[in-house]
């Protein structure tokens, strides 16, 4: 039976919401309802999840290749909590580093990313090394008090999995490539660490960030959103759900028959771009959702990954990536077929943020209810279990 929110501001609403989580999650998964609306929307579930997850979990801000040299550095914002930025060292190691300027609280570099050779703030000239050493800071030897080394950047932990950058605030936290060792071994075949960016597209949605990570890890929506789209090759209601892990969810969503995983006639298709693939590989996407902020959803030779960062309680950062093999992006016309590709999946990036701020919308409202889950809706339904786990268990 569908459960609406009872919520209402303030502490005793938060623990209502709270003992409403609990017992979504306590339900048997055959029976699973979505989350209550109001954990889309009050400002106060939206606060803890800020502190027990994204103050504790490994968050992604993209891939390590596209910060090769030293000083290329990639940045990750979540309001009221951090800014910080993965900087490439001298040495090869990535560092991930506060944007914060220790002196009255500018930010360092560019959201995004780019490229330095040190880091100057832009409102008083404090410069600092790309491992966060303050360099020079203009007349402060004339203050007693001012202590250099007081000065340093706060740094935080780092890891790089399957070429992916991933940081994490909490310097007790478990490193992140156990727990994602299965998914490891799973996408073996598609050479997730070789691969290359084709391009990025960035946009801001006015939507909790739960909404498009759950749009992004099912494909029960294929049916109604992406019916030109997605849904004549990848039919949604053939996806197939397995059971995820404590990290992550996972389904596959078969091809169409007959449908090959092709760019333009004229072109390799994946088997020719990766020989390593399989018939099982080459039948369709593998989409795994890695808590709580990425997706990836291996196609073939290739594969798009995204990230929806929160910047508050109903507006989301969407990052999203396409990765190829090397040889592709080598390839003859490339920028005529990456024009097309990109043409593409914009096309489906706006579909999704149609139907997420719709989503976001109808979860705003009175008659908002949780209502029951489609089998092929089992990883929304892990998700829901891992939120539990994260902000019930303190």
């Amino acid at each position: 039976m569908p459960v609406a929110s009872s919520a209402a501001p303030g502490a005793d609403g938060l623990k209502s919401l709270l003992d409403q989580l609990r017992a979504v999650a306590a339900r048997p998964i055959a029976e699973a309802i979505a989350l209550p609306p109001a954990c889309y929307t009050d400002p106060t579930f939206y606060a803890l999840e800020r502190e027990r997850i994204f103050a504790r979990e490994w968050l992604c801000l993209g891939r390590s290749a596209d910060m090769a040299a030293p000083g290329d550095y990639l940045t990750l914002d979540v309001p009221s909590l951090v800014s910080l930025m993965a900087v490439r060292q001298p040495d090869g190691s990535i560092k991930a580093l506060s944007r914060v300027c220790r002196h009255r609280g500018a930010l360092l570099g560019e959201a995004g990313g780019g490229h330095v050779k040190r880091f100057v703030c832009p409102y008083h000239n404090w410069v600092y090394d790309l491992d966060g050493t303050l360099r020079g800071a203009p007349t402060m030897a004339k203050n007693p008090a001012f202590d250099r080394k007081a000065c340093t950047l706060p740094a935080y932990r780092c890891e790089e999995w399957e070429g992916f950058v991933f940081v994490n605030l909490d310097p007790h936290a478990e490193p992140l490539a156990p727990r994602l060792a299965d998914i490891a071994q799973r996408a073996a075949h598609y050479r997730l660490a070789d691969m290359k960016t084709a391009f990025i597209v960035e946009d801001v949605w006015d939507t909790n960030w739960k909404v498009p990570f759950e749009n992004g890890t099912e494909t029960y929506h294929h049916i109604g959103v992406h019916k030109q789209t997605l849904e004549p090759f990848f039919p949604g209601l053939g996806t197939v759900c397995e059971s995820g892990g404590p990290g992550y969810n996972l389904h596959l969503v078969p091809t169409a028959k007959d449908y090959r995983f092709s760019d333009v006639s004229e072109q390799p298709d994946s088997s020719a771009l990766n020989p390593d693939l399989g018939a099982d590989e080459l039948a369709g996407f593998l989409i795994v959702g890695i808590y709580p902020t990425l997706a990836i959803v291996f196609a073939g030779a290739h594969t798009v990954w995204f990230t929806f960062n929160p910047l508050g309680s109903e507006r989301t950062h969407v990052r999203v990536g396409r990765i190829s093999p090397a040889a592709y992006l080598q390839g003859p016309d490339i920028e005529a077929r990456l024009k097309e590709d990109r043409t593409r999946l914009e096309e489906i990036i706006r579909e999704d943020r149609v139907s997420c701020t719709g989503v976001q919308h109808g979860l705003q409202t009175r008659d908002a209810v949780g209502g029951p889950l489609s089998p092929l809706e089992l990883t929304v339904a892990e998700f829901g279990r891992y939120l539990a786990r994260r902000l019930l268990d303190d």
